[in-house]
């Protein structure tokens, strides 16, 4: 690694996240990572770049951002590092760029998404940009892997740094509290929960009939599936029709980040039938908030809970997860050690320790290029 000269960095950060409405894992990163980089490295100086796209943003304008706004600001603002979180990074750019890639998603399955330039950007664009990056951050191993043989990027230019929960998860609310939030929600009755993109990386088909196994048992038992719905991205909608199960699930929406505690801290229980995450934030949120998680074995999922979960092992039935549910509700020592695990487990993950190793990555770039 070659030595910074003189008093600190001028360090550029792509901000677009930070311009959505909505919660999602980019922003959840950016926020905690910039705080704690600041906080640790006050000699250096973060330049945020924020545009924030409308309900007209559309590919051709992400390009105009990232491809030429991004670079002018860089030369403009005379920074020694460019750093974008999200999004594609700029193909010229005239200093160092830091590209993170939370994964190849679209380029492994690119019949989830609806049209062809969608696919292009996220399933080919991305990866040729990240070729172009001086170094890429990635939240997992599983995620490197597929940086390494689908986007022929070399491993000495790819760096795990993994995420960690936003400090609003670090503290459970009281039992008083949940019961007020759950009683204004209508949420009475006892249930599992989702939290995430509702999207078609998950297993919605398995999820409702396992639900459905486990309701044999536990009438009153209800199903809160919470995140933004898309109907162009998932067929949840279809499928509860088809399953009967219309009057047993609860579709909340967007949930505000003030509420989320209330709402993991209410459940019986996490279920995240994913089957391809980059790193998987919500099970990490839960477990640090007490709630015991039962999610598949696949991608990253894995790295992130450890043995601090249950996880279902391929082929994902839904015998296997309604099993993993019924086990977490029945068997009550399981559920208290599952609980236990948890909550260390999530204590180990740290934005204090991301932006240390984040910083080292912006130190080897800057400082190899002025050799």
């Amino acid at each position: 690694m070659g030595a910074i000269k003189g008093n600190g960095m001028r360090i550029g950060v792509n901000c677009q996240a930070l311009g959505n409405w909505a919660r999602h894992g980019f922003s959840t990163y950016l926020v905690n990572l910039l705080k704690s980089l600041r906080n640790s490295n006050p000699q250096h100086d973060f330049c945020e770049w924020v545009c924030r796209p409308g309900p007209g943003w559309r590919i051709p304008h992400q390009l105009w951002w990232d491809q030429l706004r991004i670079p002018w600001r860089a030369y403009r603002d005379r920074v020694d590092l460019i750093h974008t979180p999200a999004f594609s990074g700029p193909v010229l750019a005239p200093a160092p760029v830091v590209m993170t890639v939370m994964d190849l998603l679209y380029t492994r399955y690119p019949e989830w998404l609806p049209n062809r330039r969608a696919r292009w950007f996220w399933g080919e664009w991305i990866p040729r940009t990240a070729r172009c990056a001086t170094a890429v951050i990635v939240p997992s191993q599983a995620t490197k892997q597929d940086l390494i043989t689908m986007a022929g990027i070399p491993d000495k230019h790819i760096v795990v740094i993994p995420l960690a929960v936003d400090p609003h998860f670090s503290v459970r609310p009281t039992a008083e509290d949940v019961q007020a939030f759950r009683i204004a929600k209508g949420l009475t009755d006892p249930y599992l929960l989702y939290v995430g993109s509702i999207d078609r990386r998950k297993d919605w088909t398995g999820l409702l009939k396992a639900y459905g196994k486990v309701r044999t048992n536990l009438k009153i038992l209800r199903l809160v599936i919470a995140g933004f719905l898309n109907p162009d991205r998932s067929n949840l909608v279809e499928e509860i029709r088809a399953q009967d199960l219309e009057r047993s699930v609860v579709l909340p929406g967007h949930i505000p980040d003030a509420e989320l505690p209330l709402l993991y801290c209410g459940a019986e229980a996490f279920v995240y039938p994913s089957w391809w995450e980059g790193f998987g934030l919500p099970p990490l949120e839960a477990m640090a908030l007490g709630v015991p998680v039962v999610t598949y074995a696949s991608s990253s999922l894995p790295e992130v809970v450890g043995d601090a979960a249950v996880l279902i092992a391929p082929p994902f039935t839904d015998g296997a997860l309604a099993n993993g549910m019924l086990r977490v509700l029945d068997d009550h020592a399981f559920r208290a050690d599952l609980i236990a695990r948890g909550t260390k487990r999530a204590s180990e993950f740290s934005w204090n320790l991301a932006a240390d190793r984040t910083m080292a990555v912006y130190e080897a770039c800057v400082g190899n290029r002025s050799h």
